[in-house]
């Protein structure tokens, strides 16, 4: 298998910032909203996308036919 050099360069850096915070992720959650708000990024929010109901006990059975 081939193995991306700048991939595996970010796995690294990855894997060794999680390991000063023990692998913790809550730790490094708070590590970036740290440093979001000290670099005063903007934050980026999407609205919630559209998803259909799942349908209930009571839901009527979709026909088959297609027509």
């Amino acid at each position: 298998m081939w193995n991306d050099p700048i991939v595996e360069e970010i796995r690294q850096a990855s894997d060794k910032l999680a390991a000063q915070f023990n692998y913790d992720l809550r730790a490094l959650w708070e590590y970036y909203r740290e440093q979001q708000r000290l670099q005063n990024r903007p934050v980026v929010s999407r609205p919630p996308r559209y998803r259909k109901p799942l349908p209930t006990l009571n839901s009527p059975v979709p026909e088959l036919g297609g027509e």
